[in-house]
């Protein structure tokens, strides 16, 4: 067992995170003056704890200054919470206390991010609040594939099955229109054009991309054949008929999210799908009369890459008028 050879399979799995896990690597390595493979290594992992990942956090903040805000410390934190999880699942590395802490709800006192936020929060070195990010690209891609796959058998009479397939609805339809929650609870049956294969969200006839719109059927005619009644003919409910609550809980959606990427928060998903809204050349106002987004989260969404930004500005030049008479 060789530690290159974890963090390279976690990065191909999770690409976005390399530049986290590579700060993470710099501190493992200036600290343990012994072998990164074999025996060494399993000591190692076996023995890391909390305060150890914090002190690599502080480290990257106070000694070479490398983060310098609250959202980026945060997200730091976050990836090696998910590099963690992932030696859990893929190795026979045992630190049952780390992982305890890691998987126990973020709101309880002794838990992993309880710990970390606790110092990014009070640090006077992070600038900011801490905002949440929208999705990478490879977090929306293992979201994605997980929605799909609920649909494969289709064993929805299971009500955590059924709750799963109504959730990755909710997801995909998040991350494609950039849609909220409050709105996305507000979304009916009659909404769902079956025939033309398109959905109306706030008054405008969105088209629903083929394999979507086949989930829906399949979900439609399930609802229908198990009659499964809502009064007000909601879209989105529980096996019951009961429509989501207010609570982002209820739909299961923040405890999927957080098995698979390590983040728990709806509104990256909802961010991830206004940010490709803005990529597309959609005006703000339109998007927050589509999503039902604020003005605020909507300012949130706004591409922080240079090199991203920068082509799709020129992208959007080159389409101007008479551009090539210049």
């Amino acid at each position: 067992m060789d530690y290159k050879d974890i963090t390279n399979s976690f990065i191909k799995e999770y690409p976005d995170y390399k530049s986290d896990v590579r700060n993470f690597s710099e501190y493992l390595e200036k600290y343990w003056e012994n072998s990164l493979s074999g025996d060494p290594l399993r000591i190692l992992l076996k023995g890391i704890d909390v305060e150890f990942i914090l002190k690599s956090l502080i480290y990257n903040v106070e000694n070479v200054n490398r983060y310098k805000t609250k959202t980026k410390a945060k997200r730091y934190a976050t990836v090696v919470g998910q590099l963690f999880n992932y030696i859990r699942k893929e190795t026979d590395i045992v630190n049952s206390d780390l992982y305890d802490e890691i998987s126990y709800n973020r709101l309880r006192e002794n838990s992993y991010m309880q710990q970390m936020m606790a110092y990014i929060e009070k640090s006077e070195l992070l600038a900011g609040i801490v905002e949440q990010e929208p999705l990478t690209s490879s977090q929306a891609e293992k979201i994605l594939n997980w929605a799909n796959e609920q649909f494969v058998e289709q064993d929805w009479e299971d009500t955590t099955n059924f709750r799963k397939a109504m959730a990755a609805i909710g997801m995909k339809m998040m991350m494609l229109y950039g849609i909220t929650y409050r709105e996305l609870r507000k979304v009916k049956w009659d909404d769902y054009d079956e025939l033309h294969s398109c959905i109306v969200i706030n008054a405008f006839e969105l088209r629903l991309p083929l394999k979507l719109s086949e989930q829906l059927k399949d979900m439609k005619e399930f609802v229908r054949k198990k009659n499964i009644v809502n009064k007000d003919e909601l879209l989105f409910t529980d096996c019951f008929g009961e429509p989501w609550a207010e609570v982002t809980s209820y739909s299961g959606i923040p405890d999927y999210m957080g098995a698979l990427i390590g983040i728990t928060s709806v509104t990256s998903t909802v961010k991830y799908g206004i940010s490709q809204l803005l990529k597309a050349g959609l005006s703000d106002s339109i998007i927050k009369k589509m999503t039902g987004a604020s003005e605020k989260l909507i300012q949130g969404c706004l591409l922080q890459e240079d090199n991203e930004l920068k082509k799709i500005i020129n992208t959007k030049i080159l389409m101007a008028e008479h551009y090539y008479n210049f």
